[in-house]
């Protein structure tokens, strides 16, 4: 038996397989039309859409095959997705490449297959629309353009699948800038005009103190909206895939320290001590500006829920291929319910800090989309009253760094 080779191009070519996020996927009553149609048109009791990843050739829709998937060392598709078209062997016992594949020895016992290999808009070969009898044959030239035909039109709606996630996930993008700018802007905008409007008609009625602590609190609402402003933008950019992701190989103290220095008087103003496990050895493989965003939102919101005299703690672990961090508070928790909707965006949702402090649901989103762009997962352990674990993992530090 020769297993076909591994193409130049395998990379490429499975990244393109792996946008379509069709992968073990339930049966969908498009492409069981697809093969039945190809089945008949060549007479064949079997007909296979099949996808090529790195170890296996899974079967999106298949006739006349109970199987979902075999390796991709015996799979006649791999030899298939070298080919510009159809790839047919007439006879697997004539062919020295098949003899002995374990799928002509035994069960399905191909004798003939047809396979159109599946070609993305980038000329791609990401799988076949393939046809296969137990017994040799041939196939006419009609039948052949027929089995090109349909596998294109397998790839068009392949493409349509996708675009149509696209375009749902751009509306989804819409109507959450359209929530956070009529409803999550106007919070700390408002206070700012509220307590500046105050300042300025009453300023020689008030005193001092009174006007100090105006002033902090136009301070505190003007900082809160530009935090918000920063994750408004950077959430924008990411999903737009305007933010270029440029990971390189750090030391997480350098992140960690220049968050909690720039969040110290909002620790300050409510006496909560935040302590941090420094591990210089630990190395990562981030981009800096992302991971500095994650922190700064995890960080802000464990100070913001912790109540007065408290405490926050970070803490980087070694977990193997990747570093674990958490940030934990002895804030006033989450109950189980709000846990399962914290990365969910919705009006009213959003809670006041222990000590009024506003905020919005953006940064969490925000520190989720960052995370899982690193290949990681962000998840939450939570008592009510006992406080909140916000846990993150990132990849360790690379000898060699590729985007």
């Amino acid at each position: 038996m020769q297993i076909a080779p591994i193409p130049e191009n395998e990379q490429t070519r499975i990244q393109a397989l792996l946008q379509y996020e069709v992968l073990d996927t339930e049966a969908e009553a498009v492409y069981e039309d697809f093969v039945k149609l190809a089945s008949s048109i060549c007479q064949t009791p079997i007909a296979l859409i099949s996808l090529v990843d790195p170890t296996r050739q899974w079967f999106k829709a298949q006739v006349g095959c109970p199987a979902s998937e075999t390796s991709r060392d015996v799979a006649f598709c791999a030899h298939a997705i070298h080919q510009s078209d159809v790839f047919v062997v007439s006879d697997t016992y004539a062919d020295p490449r098949f003899t002995d594949n374990p799928l002509v020895t035994g069960d399905p016992y191909i004798r003939f297959y047809a396979g159109a290999p599946l070609i993305t808009p980038e000329g791609l070969a990401i799988g076949t629309l393939c046809v296969i009898d137990r017994e040799p044959r041939t196939l006419s030239p009609e039948q052949i353009s027929a089995l090109k035909i349909l596998a294109r039109q397998v790839v068009s709606q392949l493409e349509l699948s996708r675009l149509t996630k696209e375009l749902q996930q751009a509306l989804e993008s819409k109507n959450k800038l359209f929530h956070i700018l009529s409803h999550d802007l106007r919070s700390p905008f408002n206070g700012i005009l509220a307590f500046s409007k105050t300042l300025a008609d009453e300023s020689e009625t008030l005193t001092r103190d009174e006007i100090q602590d105006f002033s902090q609190t136009v301070l505190t609402s003007a900082e809160q909206f530009m935090q918000l402003i920063d994750n408004l933008l950077q959430g924008t950019r990411f999903e737009l895939g305007m933010l270029e992701f440029q990971p390189i190989n750090m030391a997480i103290d350098t992140i960690v320290v220049n968050v909690l220095t720039l969040l110290k008087s909002n620790a300050t103003q409510k006496n909560v001590d935040c302590i941090y496990e420094s591990n210089p050895a630990t190395e990562v493989c981030v981009d800096s500006t992302m991971l500095h965003s994650i922190m700064q939102n995890l960080i802000g919101n464990a100070i913001k829920f912790t109540t007065e005299g408290g405490r926050v703690s970070v803490q980087a672990i070694d977990r193997g291929s990747k570093i674990q961090v958490s940030v934990t508070d002895t804030g006033v928790g989450v109950s189980s319910e709000k846990v399962a909707t914290l990365f969910e965006l919705r009006a009213g949702r959003t809670t006041d800090g222990t000590a009024g402090e506003k905020g919005t649901g953006l940064g969490l989103l925000l520190c989720k989309d960052l995370v899982e762009k690193h290949g990681g997962q962000l998840w939450v352990d939570s008592v009510v009253g006992q406080g909140t674990s916000f846990h993150f993992t990132l990849p360790k530090a690379q000898s060699t760094v590729s985007v």
